[in-house]
């Protein structure tokens, strides 16, 4: 269950720096995205750029033409997310060994 959590955070937290770093390349505020979203407010953006929730699945190729992101930048981004995903499973994994072992 933890290592669950640990890559659900790790997902959000790359996702959301992916979303800042690109939401400021278009030059645009958090309430201008959220706008364009027709949100009432620029909370739900905020959460989504420090990790703490994802945007709905719907949002993301909204988020995309918005921001002018390619799909192959979009696919390059989750595949980083799975390698880190691997080496923070490997460093569990041997983590629990190691303790385990005493």
């Amino acid at each position: 269950m933890k290592a669950e959590t640990n890559e659900h955070v790790l997902r959000q937290k790359i996702v959301g720096r992916f979303l800042r770093e690109k939401r400021a390349k278009a030059g645009l505020t958090q309430w201008d995205v959220a706008h364009h979203l027709k949100y009432s407010t620029a909370q739900f953006v905020s959460n989504w750029e420090r990790g703490v929730s994802l945007p709905p699945l719907e949002v993301l190729p909204k988020l995309t033409n918005l921001f002018g992101i390619p799909n192959r930048e979009v696919i390059d981004t989750m595949h980083h997310y799975q390698e880190q995903v691997l080496k923070l499973t490997k460093k569990q994994l041997v983590d629990t060994f190691r303790h385990g072992a005493r």
